[in-house]
């Protein structure tokens, strides 16, 4: 047994790295497709608005069948969709197959997250936050290696070889996904809730009630902010920082780099409340937006990106502990199948949201004003640690 989940473990941590390609190359592409289309600020973020819309929807919707259907086959099946969208993107001579293969490659990334998180909350119980920050660690070194590596393509190949090349190792993944499960999973499975998650009587999403849904305005007002700051990272650093966009794929690619201290932080959400680890956490994401946005010398800049990235990181595991804890009696996919629905939902707003802000009040004040939605987040996340809400949430 311990062969097999260390084999799911592997899998699970490979196939996010490559996943999470799926999600950061068009952000990194985006200056490049700027100035290739001509697009506002605005277009540029209703076109990753949609992406992550599309996304969300799919999200909810592979999460439920997840509880139905073998989710070996969903994820399979999403990798082989999500690869042959993202070569078409890369391949196509039209905008408008450029944006159809996109919107096709978005329904295969949407089937992951829901299906693969469900899978690890209950196949890893024994440490669930480590096992979420080991899983999270993968897709910020995939990323990290994109932002490397895409900086050399960018200027080789440009933006079509790019997701061109996103769309290969994909194809791999699926394959392998489709082989026969490396663990036993049963099917429409409970969700466990973490270890010391605390006492008190099981609730589904239904018992969740208010308090679930406070917690999902919470943790969607701080995507509102960490999804508009990572998707046009690389256009501001360009754009408005003047860097070159190989320059600033690689600088983009610190937070990534920062974001390594996921297994650190997942190792302290199995010891201490996951609540009080996620407040620690997400507490330092605004401040480090606002500092981001002033006037900094270039080397400034590095240290604070990397920050960004540790506690945007560290948000990750204590989370998904705390959502486990939330639907520990639903069925695990349509738990966070719809969970992540609806976070994906108002984070494919940030885009959009920033780039009108954008057209009008330049990139500078935008990424300034973006930090507020994280910091309201955060308070949001206090009172509900101070409610009955937070109570099956404590030690």
């Amino acid at each position: 047994m311990g062969r097999r989940l260390s084999s799911f473990g592997f899998l699970s941590s490979l196939g996010h790295g490559v996943n999470d390609l799926y999600f950061f190359a068009l952000p990194m592409v985006l200056p490049l497709l700027l100035k290739e289309y001509a697009l506002s600020y605005r277009l540029a973020g209703l076109v990753l608005a949609s992406y992550l819309g599309i996304v969300a929807i799919f999200s909810y919707l592979f999460g439920r069948g997840s509880d139905r259907f073998s989710p070996w086959i969903l994820i399979g099946g999403g990798f082989l969709l999500a690869s042959t969208g993202f070569l078409g993107a890369g391949l196509s001579p039209a905008r408008a197959g450029v944006l159809s293969s996109l919107a096709a490659a978005a329904v295969g990334a949407a089937t992951f997250h829901p299906v693969i998180y469900s899978l690890i909350a209950r196949l890893e119980p024994v440490r669930p936050g480590r096992a979420f920050g080991s899983f999270e660690l993968y897709g910020g070194l995939a990323i990290l290696a994109m932002y490397l590596a895409g900086g050399l393509l960018l200027s080789w190949m440009g933006w079509r070889g790019v997701l061109a090349a996103v769309g290969v190792p994909g194809l791999a993944m699926g394959l392998l996904f489709l082989r026969p499960a490396p663990a036993a999973a049963p099917a429409g499975g409970k969700v466990q809730a973490p270890a010391g998650a605390g006492a008190g009587p099981e609730r589904g999403l239904r018992g969740a009630g208010a308090g679930l849904v406070f917690f999902l305005v919470a943790s969607g007002l701080r995507f509102l902010t960490t999804t508009a700051v990572t998707n046009f990272l690389p256009t501001y650093l360009a754009m408005d920082r003047q860097l070159p966009p190989s320059l600033a794929a690689y600088v983009s690619g610190l937070v990534f780099a920062g974001g390594a201290a996921v297994v650190w932080w997942g190792a302290v959400a199995d010891r201490g409340p996951p609540l009080t680890v996620l407040l620690l956490a997400s507490g330092a994401l605004a401040p480090l937006v606002f500092v981001f946005s002033l006037r900094l010398p270039f080397w400034a800049i590095l240290p604070v990106l990397f920050l960004f990235g540790a506690f945007n990181g560290g948000c990750g595991p204590a989370q998904n502990l705390v959502l486990s804890a939330l639907g520990s009696r639903a069925g695990s996919g349509a738990v966070f199948g719809l969970l992540l629905a609806v976070i994906s939902l108002i984070g494919a707003l940030s885009p959009a949201l920033f780039g009108l802000l954008a057209d009008h009040l330049g990139l500078e004040t935008t990424m300034r004003l973006f930090a507020l939605p994280a910091l309201a987040g955060w308070l949001l996340l206090l009172v509900f640690q101070r409610t009955s809400w937070g109570l099956p949430l404590r030690r």
